[in-house]
């Protein structure tokens, strides 16, 4: 559906249900990644006081875009991508909780913490690989220019914000919460 009307008129892509729920479930999974790469590398600190494992949290969370990039998107192209993207949300959202989790029950460590980072991001990569390609199906190829402004509009601002938002929110929030 791209957003044409019988009258031959072009609908808002905000009228568009599809899009709406794909730009939500994009913005909040990349605002959830942002705050996990900003509280992560602070958690490994506060769990182990290493400067060299705090740095270790950065290049465990980008291995999987070199792991995986390249047969996420190929996968995606061979399955559901909406399947694709809900699985992928809800394995990081577990793989998150169990960060607060095992705090709560003084179990958390810092290998926990960066197997968390690694398998999070894992999951976003996938996520990412089908978000890439569902949006031409959504949105139909002539409005690609105008849903990626949208998208990517906002995705900017939370490139910006949702950094500094943790990182205030650190002051006053454990990392492991957070």
């Amino acid at each position: 559906m791209t957003g044409a009307t019988a009258s031959g008129g072009v609908v808002p892509l905000w009228r568009l249900p599809d899009f709406r729920r794909y730009w939500v479930a994009r913005e909040v999974s990349i605002a959830g990644t942002l705050v996990t790469a900003v509280a992560l590398p602070v958690l490994v600190y506060r769990l182990t006081g290493s400067p060299s494992l705090t740095a270790l949290i950065a290049v465990v969370e980008g291995l999987p875009y070199l792991m995986f990039g390249l047969v996420s998107g190929a996968l995606s192209d061979r399955l559901d991508r909406r399947q694709v993207m809900v699985l992928a949300d809800l394995v990081a959202a577990v793989v998150i909780a169990s960060v607060p989790l095992a705090h709560w029950f003084s179990t958390l460590t810092a290998t926990h913490a960066l197997l968390a980072g690694f398998l999070a991001q894992a999951a976003f990569v996938f996520f990412d690989g089908a978000a890439f390609g569902a949006l031409p199906a959504i949105v139909g190829r002539e409005r690609i220019g105008e849903a990626n402004a949208a998208i990517w509009g906002v995705g900017s601002f939370l490139d910006l914000g949702v950094p500094m938002l943790a990182g205030v929110l650190l002051a006053v929030v454990d990392p492991a919460v957070l």
